[in-house]
C-alpha cells in the first residue's frame, strides 16, 4: 500500500479500509464516509482487488426515508481460505493494528 502501516501516520485509504475490513469484516460507502470521510469507496476496493486481496459485494435493497427504492453494497473481506498465502500473511500482519479514525 502507499503509507506505512507500521507507523500507523500517514496511512494511505487503501492501508485504513483494509484495516477496517479486517477488524470488522465489512464497510459500507455510507459508513466509510461517516467514518473516515472517504466519498468514494469503490475506488479504494478496485485497488485492493488489484493486489489480490478477495473481497465479495453483499448486495442490499432496500427504502430510503423518502420510500424511494434503493440498492447498496457492503463490500465484506472474502474468508482467509478464499485469499492467497501473501494476502493471509498481510492480514496477520495488520490484525494488531488500530483503525485510525475508526
Amino acid at each position: 500500500m502507499n503509507g506505512n502501516i507500521y507507523s500507523q501516520k500517514n496511512m494511505s485509504q487503501e492501508d485504513i479500509i483494509l484495516l477496517h475490513l479486517i477488524k470488522h469484516g465489512k464497510i459500507s460507502n455510507k459508513e466509510c464516509n461517516k467514518e473516515y470521510g472517504f466519498t468514494h469507496l469503490p475506488s479504494v476496493i478496485r485497488y485492493l482487488r488489484k493486489k489480490n486481496i478477495k473481497i465479495v459485494n453483499n448486495p442490499h435493497y432496500g427504502k430510503n426515508r423518502f420510500g424511494t427504492n434503493v440498492y447498496w453494497v457492503d463490500y465484506v473481506l472474502a474468508p482467509n481460505k478464499e485469499q492467497s498465502p501473501k494476502v493471509i500473511s498481510m492480514i496477520e500482519r495488520f490484525k494488531d493494528l488500530q483503525v485510525v479514525g475508526g
